[in-house]
């Protein structure tokens, strides 16, 4: 009887182990996929926002037919004054709305996105110039495409979520 009793307690274990695998399995999936679907908002409000500003500091307020008056590639980011109004990171309300005029401002900005179920997000932008016959490769110097790269990273992801577009 006592060997039955501790073959029925293993057993119960083993399937106790394989349940508890399961939920935990099916719970970091669900959280994955959730943080995912807020990361894909996230980013593309970003994006959205980049989108909205100038293409250059030099465009703000005239058309630029000469790519070379751009920002020079190893200096995008916002300039001084730009820097002292808005923080790093930027929390809610968001101050590089109002803070950048123009879209290479958003390099190396990093902003954290609070959710109510969710927590905090971690969002980094990157702004590079890229060939114009060739958007995913890097240029060294001024065009008139620059990539935009926002990066959303949370505890629950698998792995950070990176999306781009081209700024014209």
């Amino acid at each position: 009887q006592m060997l039955t009793v501790l073959g029925a307690l293993t057993l119960l274990s083993l399937v106790s182990l394989s349940i508890n695998t399961m939920i935990v399995g099916k719970t970091t999936t669900m959280l994955d996929a959730e943080a995912q679907l807020n990361a894909i908002s996230i980013s593309q409000s970003m994006i959205d926002e980049i989108m909205t500003k100038s293409y250059d500091a030099a465009t703000v307020s005239a058309k630029v037919y000469n790519d070379s008056i751009f920002t020079a590639a190893g200096s995008l980011g916002p300039s001084s004054a730009e820097m002292s109004v808005v923080p790093t990171p930027d929390s809610y309300p968001y101050k590089s709305a109002q803070g950048y005029n123009d879209v290479d401002d958003y390099h190396r900005y990093r902003r954290t996105v609070s959710t109510p179920r969710m927590g905090n997000f971690d969002v980094v932008d990157t702004v590079i110039y890229v060939v114009e016959t060739n958007p995913d490769q890097k240029s060294t110097t001024q065009t008139f495409f620059k990539r935009v790269v926002v990066t959303v990273r949370h505890p629950n992801m698998m792995s950070p979520l990176k999306m781009s577009d081209v700024a014209v």
